[in-house]
């Protein structure tokens, strides 16, 4: 049996793999037009997930999910400009860090009564095992929230499906200007932004 939990309740040991699932999970596309090297990504992340914020899908006390939660005063990331001047140089750390701040800081969700799933993935190992699909049903049964959105990619036919499968809609949520041209610049599609209301999902 699996179970999920927040970051702040997790040791080093489970922190550290939380990262990894990270790298490993937004490696392609995303990450990896950061850098490459997986080592340095790992460096760049792993004080970054706020812990009340971000939770963690535990296997026989293993993280093999991880996903984070966005609402209408936080984000559940935050970054520190020093870590990319220390990784990247003075010049080329500041620009990286301000196209993140861009796309992952900038408050998303402007109601009380919505959450946004801001990221959420599985360890490749796990994949195609109801990880993801019970990481929402637990945000969707247990947090309270009116609605549930979250935003994926155009071209990502088998994400829309799954979203599809447990309920979300598209929805009407204004996304990210930079983030939505970013992803065209890259040959990813457009971000769609699709909602559930809490309980629709049929039994």
């Amino acid at each position: 049996m699996g179970e999920i939990v927040k970051l702040s309740e997790l040791g080093d040991k489970q922190l550290n793999q939380v990262v990894d699932v990270f790298v490993e999970g937004f490696y392609i596309p995303t990450l990896k037009r950061i850098t490459k090297d997986k080592e340095k990504l790992r460096r760049l992340f792993i004080n970054a997930f706020d812990g009340d914020m971000s939770y963690a899908y535990l296997h026989d006390g293993n993280v093999v999910g991880f996903m984070g939660l966005a609402d209408d005063r936080k984000r559940p990331m935050r970054l520190d400009e020093k870590t990319y001047i220390e990784e990247f140089g003075s010049f080329s750390g500041k620009m990286v860090y301000k196209q993140l701040i861009a796309t992952m800081e900038n408050i998303k969700v402007h109601s009380p009564d919505e959450i946004c799933i801001d990221y959420i993935t599985t360890h490749p190992e796990h994949r195609s095992m109801g990880i993801g699909k019970k990481m929402i049903e637990y945000v969707r049964d247990n947090m309270g929230y009116k609605y549930i959105w979250l935003e994926v990619l155009s071209k990502n036919p088998r994400g829309i499906a799954f979203y599809e499968r447990e309920g979300f809609k598209q929805g009407i949520v204004k996304t990210n200007f930079f983030l939505n041209l970013l992803a065209m610049v890259m040959g990813y599609g457009k971000l769609i932004t699709m909602r559930m209301e809490a309980g629709s999902k049929q039994q």
